[in-house]
């Protein structure tokens, strides 16, 4: 069987575009942090009374510093924006399946499950949505079962009353199929009914 592979890095870009964003800001914040760790010795030499052979090393120094830091801190965040982009894929790839999901639950179709690829995160979260679909699947079918019983009850008894073959015995027969039908469904809408 081939392996789905998603092409489009971009899946829901509102999402990704807020994380990207939220890495690139907190790698500045890290470069501005690192650049006066770094600098900041040297800028304070510079303006203090040291002797001029000592301001000239340092001038040297952040001028090499200047030469070097900056390019390779330029290229380093311009890698790790990128790999935010695969990143926040791995994410947003399964975020968007389970919208897909949830909206074909919503229009009613039950026959779905959430398949995620072999490298997405939130396998688990998808393991949980797939049993809680396969439960609405069994309280669905159970309700329709006990619908099928109880209209096929409410039409023979209207037949019986309609031709007055009903007979005490008979009725209560089927008032117990009905009650059946309905403790069936009590005990399907029990589980999904909220505490009070």
């Amino acid at each position: 069987m081939a392996k789905y592979k998603r092409r489009n890095y971009f899946i829901d870009k509102q999402f990704q575009t807020k994380y990207i964003i939220l890495s690139i800001v907190m790698l500045l914040i890290y470069t501005l942090l690192f650049a006066v760790v770094l600098f900041a010795p040297f800028a304070l030499q510079l303006s203090s009374d040291a002797p001029l052979a000592e301001q000239t090393a340092a001038a040297r120094t952040l001028l090499t510093l200047h030469g070097s830091v900056w390019p390779a801190l330029g290229i380093v965040i311009l890698i790790m924006s990128s790999l935010s982009i695969f990143i926040t894929h791995r994410v947003a790839g399964p975020v968007y399946r389970f919208k897909k999901v949830l909206a074909e639950i919503s229009g009613g179709n039950l026959d779905i499950s959430v398949k995620l690829r072999d490298k997405d995160d939130l396998k688990d979260l998808a393991e949980e949505f797939n049993l809680v679909i396969g439960d609405l699947r069994r309280f669905v079918k159970a309700l329709q079962e006990d619908y099928e019983t109880l209209s096929s009850c409410i039409s023979e008894l209207e037949d019986k009353i309609e031709n007055n073959q009903i007979s005490n015995e008979t009725g209560r027969e089927l008032i117990g199929k009905m009650q059946a039908s309905r403790e069936n469904i009590a005990q399907a809408l029990d589980k999904y009914s909220k505490q009070t």
